[in-house]
């Protein structure tokens, strides 16, 4: 069933790949000098490679699943199983983004060059044996699959930019990438029915686990599925009363974790937005207004919590920077925005560094030095 929803998303969408059909741009655009090349192929990376996982990804959710907020932990001790399946794709993930911002401050080219190497033959050894390719998954397995391949995406597009496209992939990491995001369309596909009533931050990680990978292999059928749940999404955003500002429902949901939560949701849709823009200007001005009410909603949940009545006076978790990663892109589209400069000029530098999309991103946006001051 789940492949047949696949199958007849791919279908109404028109989801081919053209011959002719220009290559799909990144977010992430190479700028300065080209940086000086060693062949990194030559090199052996001092980081032994973990070995792949393959098994199955029943992973337990750390939630007590009767709490219909989902804010309660559970107080289950998950298997062992699950702890390795979560540890392995976890650390590996991590792994390469430790790679990615090594990279990014390389003092030598022989480190710059060790850095892709680690890159490459760790995504060669995890593509080679299939990891996190297995069908049998938990909700929660579900989701650390797409979470990984965002994060897997982000770390190459990252990596080209930064090194002008000497990061090269083998056809092995090719077919790998495109295998996991096939799953991932399916795990997802069933979310997009008219009726599923949940529809949330999971849905729009999918989104950009697909537009990203999609620009990776530059097939344009994962960044218009992307685009399909983006509209969902968008479409999700409501209005205050007042107007001034939107919020996604089934993130406010979350109780004492709204504000974390409408944070969390913000990063991929903001990174969604960007590659929509980059990719045919897909996004209409009213797309651009409830971004914009989005975010003066996310930065007041942190500013002003008290003066929003929507919270029901449930006092909010503190939600860590780096889940604030969002208006590093934001504000590189939008520098004038009043509520999202307060916040950024409040956190700094601590939003950056979010594994999930591949590090530290702030030194792609060399212009928002100026926004601290």
């Amino acid at each position: 069933m789940r492949r047949l929803c696949a199958l007849l998303i791919s279908a109404c969408l028109g989801l081919t790949s053209m011959p002719g059909q220009a290559a799909l741009r990144s977010i992430w655009q190479p700028s300065g000098p080209p940086p000086v090349s060693l062949d990194y192929h030559e090199l052996t990376c001092r980081k032994e490679v973990p070995p792949p996982y393959t098994g199955p990804l029943q992973i337990a959710s750390k939630y007590d699943q009767s709490d219909a907020s989902k804010t309660t932990l559970s107080k289950k001790r998950p298997s062992a199983a699950s702890q390795l399946a979560y540890r392995s794709a976890g650390e590996y993930t991590k792994s390469l983004v430790r790679f990615a911002d090594y990279y990014l401050r390389a003092e030598t080219p022989g480190h710059a060059a060790m850095a892709l190497a680690c890159i490459d033959q760790w995504l060669q050894a995890w593509a080679e044996a299939g990891a996190l390719t297995s069908r049998d998954a938990s909700k929660t397995g579900i989701a650390v699959r797409k979470w990984s391949l965002a994060a897997i995406s982000s770390v190459i597009l990252k990596t080209q930019a930064l090194s002008h496209g000497q990061l090269r992939l083998s056809d092995a990491q090719r077919n790998w990438l495109k295998q996991l995001a096939e799953l991932v369309i399916d795990d997802y596909a069933p979310r997009l029915a008219p009726d599923f009533r949940y529809f949330n931050n999971h849905d729009y990680w999918a989104a950009w686990a697909l537009a990203s990978t999609g620009i990776v292999l530059d097939q344009p059928r994962y960044l218009d599925i992307g685009e399909r749940i983006m509209r969902r999404a968008l479409q999700q955003i409501t209005t205050s009363a007042n107007g001034r500002y939107a919020y996604l429902p089934n993130e406010l949901a979350r109780g004492k974790l709204a504000a974390n939560y409408t944070h969390y949701a913000l990063v991929p849709l903001v990174l969604l937005a960007e590659a929509l823009r980059q990719n045919g200007d897909r996004l209409s001005d009213d797309d651009e207004r409830r971004l914009d009410l989005l975010a003066n909603f996310a930065a007041q949940l942190v500013l002003a919590p008290q003066r929003l009545p929507e919270l029901d006076g449930k006092k909010q978790e503190q939600v860590d920077p780096y889940k604030m990663a969002w208006l590093i892109p934001f504000l590189n589209h939008a520098p004038k925005h009043e509520l999202a400069n307060r916040l950024y000029r409040t956190e700094a530098d601590a939003v950056d560094g979010y594994s999930q999309i591949g590090g530290r991103i702030a030194p792609l946006y060399p212009t928002l030095e100026a926004l601290k001051r």
